[in-house]
């Protein structure tokens, strides 16, 4: 949680910053109606924006992290069923010597 506030406050101070250069360089403007939104009301347009960006961004990165955690999960139960079933004869076979070959007589 702790990083997703603090990519929150990176993406508002990379929104001030660029939207200043973006209303400077490219003649970058918000008109809402017919008239050209204030200076303030701007960035925190342009903040918004950017804000619901980085949400996106978040959710999108950890969707992909949890597929791959699934999959990596699924590869990994899938490799143990397949070795259990390959090797389930001799896993037989060496539980069968050990009970057979445990001696009842226990020392104390």
């Amino acid at each position: 949680m702790k990083n997703f506030i603090l990519a929150i406050l990176i993406a508002i101070v990379l929104t001030k910053v660029l939207g200043g250069v973006a209303s400077d360089w490219f003649d970058l403007h918000l008109v809402m109606g017919d008239e050209l939104v204030s200076g303030t009301l701007e960035w925190i347009i342009m903040a918004g924006v950017g804000v619901l960006l980085v949400v996106i961004g978040f959710v999108v990165a950890m969707s992909i992290a949890a597929a791959l955690g699934i999959a990596a999960i699924a590869v990994l139960g899938g490799l143990m069923f397949a070795g259990l079933g390959v090797f389930w004869p001799v896993l037989l076979i060496v539980a069968i010597v050990m009970l057979v070959g445990k001696s009842n007589n226990a020392t104390a």
